[in-house]
């Protein structure tokens, strides 16, 4: 999309060694309401993640990128001076800091400095660099100055915080937990929804995003809700059990596929490709290809399941056409990828696996 409505902010910023290569920004001004939208993983330099999004709007915006993908890390002094010159520019009575994955996180750091402003992140790292987080998979590591989510929300709060908890990933389900367990101010809440980490691109998908953001007064927990996403009572201790199971797993742990899935009484997809992989390490491919048989088949049957974006739901015939050529059935791996290609019609591994021979 064209960028030139949104100019250059006057300001230039480094990072803390003087180099050149510290945050990116754009600013555009517009109405008193200052929405800050920090990029997610991996936008390039000169880019700025959800920037389409925003582009019909009337608020002043302030666009943030870390093209290093730290994660925001030592950058409070570069974020709010540019925050504080853009409320200048807009002359902003309303703050609203905005994010999703490393942007969640940002924003989420930001808003502890900023008690007056509003919170949306969608599917933050509790900690940077933790085992299991979207942070330690960019290859970040924890350090012991860093503060955790749970430091973040202690501060008091005048602006309201939501935090959007997708309970399909583990990882961030149990960052749901551990914040359930915290003694959180009245301001700061929880929205746990039927979803994966891309719960941004599920919800934009579904047109709650746009809604919610025209105007930031909609209530996000009900837009979802409309939607059969939001889910109202959350048994949490069962949510960090399957955090805790995937974590053990990742490090090495063995586990019975038949005890996991008595994890959660719902069905789970991120509780199902745990159990899958347990079956696999396991050495019972046959019982992970059942699974994900399975699992394939509620998603289709399933309107909410289905409409999860589609490069998390791709995973699942991914693993399917991967472990039956292991066991050499290639004619049903071929049957699988021709009904991804199908559902996914833009996606070239599967139209190419649909035409191999096997």
């Amino acid at each position: 999309m064209a960028t030139s409505g949104f100019p250059k902010m006057t300001a230039s910023v480094f990072d803390e060694d003087g180099g050149a290569d510290g945050l990116d920004h754009r600013f555009r001004p517009g109405s008193d309401t200052l929405v800050v939208v920090f990029s997610q993983v991996r936008v390039p330099a000169g880019k700025f993640g959800l920037e389409r999004l925003f582009a019909g709007t009337t608020h002043s915006l302030l666009l943030l990128n870390e093209p290093v993908n730290g994660w925001y890390r030592s950058r409070e002094t570069a974020v709010d001076r540019l925050i504080g010159e853009a409320a200048g520019v807009a002359k902003a009575s309303r703050l609203i800091l905005y994010g999703s994955s490393m942007g969640a996180f940002g924003a989420a750091a930001a808003a502890a400095r900023h008690p007056e402003a509003e919170l949306y992140a969608f599917a933050p790292d509790f900690q940077i660099g933790e085992p299991g987080s979207q942070s330690a998979v960019a290859g970040l590591v924890g350090r012991p100055a860093d503060a955790d989510l749970g430091k973040l929300f202690a501060t008091p709060r005048r602006g309201a915080a939501r935090v959007i908890v997708p309970l399909y990933d583990p990882y961030d389900a149990g960052v749901g937990a551990r914040l359930a367990r915290e003694s959180l101010p009245q301001t700061v809440t929880l929205v746990p929804l039927r979803s994966s980490h891309e719960v941004h691109d599920h919800l934009y998908s579904l047109n709650v995003i746009r809604k919610v953001t025209a105007t930031f007064r909609r209530d996000i927990a009900v837009e979802a809700a409309a939607r059969g996403l939001w889910v109202q009572s959350v048994d949490w201790p069962a949510h960090a059990r399957l955090a805790s199971a995937r974590a053990a797993f990742d490090a090495g742990a063995g586990f019975a596929p038949e005890a996991l899935l008595t994890l959660l009484p719902d069905v789970n997809p991120g509780l199902t490709l745990l159990a899958a992989e347990a079956a696999e390490r396991a050495g019972n491919v046959d019982q992970a290809a059942v699974l994900l048989a399975d699992l394939d088949a509620t998603i289709a049957a399933d309107t909410v399941l289905s409409g999860l974006a589609k490069r998390y739901l791709k995973e699942v015939p991914r693993r399917r056409i991967r472990l039956l050529k292991e066991v050499g059935d290639f004619a049903a791996s071929r049957r699988v990828a021709i009904e991804a290609s199908a559902r996914f019609p833009t996606d070239e591994g599967f139209a190419a696996l649909a035409a191999s021979p096997g």
